[in-house]
């Protein structure tokens, strides 16, 4: 058996029952992969990153999930390696720390992808040719000016880091105010959509994520705003369904093509591209994900889907 540690930070759980109280649709997509992994060989763990002692190359102390139940695990955990799910806005504080855990096992993503491209304005500098105009703004000055060069009447306005939509509004140009925001923020112009061409309902908001293991397209799905919302993100009201892949538009593959010409020179990464399309179907690059959950998965995933992925997943491990 070899022993994976996921690792998080700021563990506030270990005097519950189980982990992920308030999070309960991530709980069941994890337990679901944890109980996969066990038949194929592979023993997880749960951690906080503080839990990890340099000097042994060993955590303290841990969760698993076995038969059906959550226990704490009190003993030392040598892991063969680590699937990092530790927030992006502490991948610089804790760079060094997780190059040092490289050092004596694979660590999943490689920090260093993860510095690099977590950060959404880092996305942005990457990948700025496939995505709506953005801009950066660090102060209530650089925000007047930049507001000031989009040309739509709404803006879209996010924080470098963040997920779940938390850090995301689209509001009109004249409710932007600059002194309320949590600087530094992006400030991106709004592109109005029609969901996946040939597949989404007329009338729909609805975008495409790609998720991919070792840089193969494993599935694809889309999420759907409830009605009155422009926002896609699942924890803020939007359902999903599975997007067959040759139900994909040729255009976006050929997009997600380019993006991952350079996403390759890291080996055995884990992330989601999403896009969303203009009303002529052109697709746009939103944003990359490089700790996508199972919670979608899950929920729409096919028996033969799950498994390629957890297969997939697990052989990153290797």
């Amino acid at each position: 058996m070899k022993n994976i540690v996921v690792l998080y930070n700021h563990e506030t759980e270990w005097d519950k029952e189980f982990p992920l109280e308030k999070s309960p649709e991530t709980r069941l997509s994890f337990e679901d992969f944890y109980e996969f992994a066990r038949k194929e060989g592979y023993f997880f763990y749960r951690a906080d990153i503080a839990w990890f002692k340099e000097e042994s190359g060993c955590f303290e102390r841990g969760w698993t999930f076995s038969a059906g139940a959550w226990s704490h695990v009190t003993e030392p955990i040598t892991p063969h390696a680590v699937f990092d799910k530790v927030a992006g806005k502490y991948d610089y504080s804790l760079f060094d720390l997780k190059m040092g855990m490289s050092k004596k096992f694979a660590v999943i993503n490689s920090p260093l992808f993860r510095v690099q491209f977590d950060n959404k304005f880092s996305q942005y500098l990457a990948f700025s040719e496939y995505m709506p105009k953005t801009f950066l703004a660090e102060n209530p000055g650089q925000f007047k000016r930049a507001l000031q060069k989009i040309s739509t009447t709404q803006v879209v306005i996010k924080e470098p880091y963040g997920s779940g939509g938390n850090q995301v509004s689209i509001i009109g140009k004249e409710s932007a105010d600059p002194l309320s925001q949590p600087y530094p923020v992006l400030l991106q112009e709004f592109i109005q959509t029609a969901g996946i061409p040939d597949f989404s309902e007329k009338g729909s908001v609805a975008d495409l994520r790609l998720v991919f293991a070792r840089g193969e397209l494993v599935y694809a799905l889309s999420r759907i705003a409830k009605a009155g919302s422009l926002l896609t993100n699942f924890h803020q009201g939007a359902k999903a369904v599975l997007v067959p892949i040759e139900k994909i538009p040729a255009s976006c593959l050929t997009l997600a093509k380019s993006i991952n010409e350079k996403l390759f020179l890291f080996e055995g990464t884990n992330y989601s591209l999403d896009f969303m399309f203009t009303t002529d179907g052109s697709p746009l690059f939103i944003e990359m994900n490089t700790t996508p959950g199972f919670d979608l998965l899950r929920l729409v995933g096919t028996p033969q889907i799950k498994e390629t992925y957890y297969r997939k997943l697990l052989s990153t491990f290797n």
